[in-house]
């Protein structure tokens, strides 16, 4: 029952049209990605090792649990679900890729998707640096 439901939930997600995102705010992400890619770099990280890459998402309670429970489909595992003292809720999500440009550009690129489709907030991404 559940694989038929998240295969009911793809192709309903397939069959959406795209959320319009804004391009400034896609550069903006995409220049504080720089910023910690660099970090990283310089911490002697290993790009293309796979690894958990942690997403967070802030928004109301009811966003947010919507969000949690169509999520995993999408890729992504869920951490946690925090309560914040704004009476907001922050969902802590993960998947397991590597750090390049490319990846991360795509990382951003479906962060800020899920953003507009569920009107939550996308609050940035992180990781450990790998080594071999």
């Amino acid at each position: 029952m559940q694989l038929l439901l998240s295969f009911l939930f793809l192709l309903k997600v397939a069959a959406m049209p795209p959320t319009p995102i804004d391009p400034q705010r896609v550069e903006a992400e995409l220049a504080a990605d720089a910023d910690v890619l660099r970090s990283l770099n310089e911490n002697g990280d290993i790009p293309s090792i796979v690894r958990p890459v942690d997403v967070r998402f802030v928004g109301s309670t009811d966003n947010v649990i919507s969000l949690e429970k169509q999520i995993g489909p999408l890729g992504w595992r869920v951490v946690q679900r925090v309560p914040l003292e704004d009476g907001r809720e922050a969902l802590d999500v993960q998947r397991e890729q590597t750090t390049d440009v490319t990846a991360i550009r795509q990382l951003t690129e479906a962060a800020l998707e899920i953003e507009a489709q569920y009107d939550v907030h996308y609050d940035g991404w992180g990781t450990v640096a790998k080594q071999r």
